[in-house]
């Protein structure tokens, strides 16, 4: 069922859009991984905020760069951050890629825990930057119900949905799975299953888990990412959830659903993308920026 959004799309005021457009304009190695872990960095974590400075020391302007992503809403640091390594994954060579994987995870880990939004963000950046990808596309006589799927397929995705119940549809502050995740967990799954059988429990993976359901997802048919896509979201569109309004804050379930369809390499469905930024048009060659 398609629910109406429940809220405005936000758009970025003229301070925001300044740094998006300085954002686009970066061009050298190190301004560009600088920006790339500036927007990682959790706000008030000075651990993270040191391994940052030790990470880019002798970028010139670094510190006023990071200030000044540190302005962006919560709502445009992702679409920013995908923006970017898609730049980096285009225009810079593999071996720059590998170290700024690297860099990111030492960011990551300054403060001695990785959240699982942390390590979800991490697994996009890997993704984003290993380039483009070829979609499955599937045979002509592919059923389109993700209860049609081969079990090994449906049992990947009830295991990444099991470890996205920990921040779906609000994650408990030891981000371990409450009720709500795994109420939430029982209605992605129960469809894709459908009535024929039983589905698994909501049981969380460990890293080699998620490592190989995201393996197996690479082979899901073009046709049925979009649909995956909207049944974690259908799922969560509730209070708490997705059901918020424009003035409350971003929840953590919108950023580890956008992470997810990245994962997917799939579009967001409408009531995902209601929650990030309309992205500015980008000017034309020649245009006043």
């Amino acid at each position: 069922m398609q629910h109406a959004l429940t809220r405005a799309q936000p758009e970025l005021d003229a301070d925001g859009l300044a740094v998006w457009q300085q954002l686009g304009r970066l061009a050298g190695p190190g301004e560009r991984q600088a920006a790339a872990l500036a927007l990682l960095l959790w706000p008030g974590n000075d651990a993270e905020r040191r391994a940052w400075d030790e990470t880019v020391r002798g970028v010139q302007g670094a510190a006023s760069l990071r200030d000044r992503i540190g302005r962006l809403p919560p709502a445009a640091r992702l679409p920013a951050l995908e923006r970017l390594l898609l730049r980096i994954t285009l225009e810079q060579p593999l071996e720059d890629r590998q170290a700024l994987l690297q860099s990111a995870r030492r960011v990551m880990c300054a403060d001695g825990s990785v959240s699982a939004l942390d390590r979800l963000a991490w697994l996009a950046m890997r993704h984003l930057l290993g380039g483009p990808v070829r979609l499955h596309r599937g045979g002509l006589r592919e059923d389109n119900e993700l209860s049609q799927l081969p079990l090994a397929m449906r049992q990947a995705i009830a295991s990444l949905s099991a470890y996205l119940a920990r921040m779906v549809p609000e994650p408990p502050r030891r981000e371990r799975v409450d009720a709500a995740g795994a109420a939430w967990h029982d209605r992605v799954v129960h469809e894709v299953w459908g009535s024929a059988s039983v589905p698994p429990p909501c049981q969380v993976p460990d890293v080699d888990q998620l490592g190989r359901a995201l393996q197996t997802l690479a082979g899901l048919g073009w046709v049925h990412r979009p649909l995956l896509a909207r049944a974690w979201v259908d799922a969560a569109d509730t209070r708490p959830g997705l059901r918020t309004r424009l003035d409350e804050p971003l929840p953590v379930a919108a950023e580890a659903l956008r992470l997810a369809c990245v994962l997917i390499n799939t579009p967001l469905p409408p009531t995902l993308a209601a929650h990030f930024i309309r992205e500015p048009e980008q000017p034309r060659p020649g245009s006043m920026a």
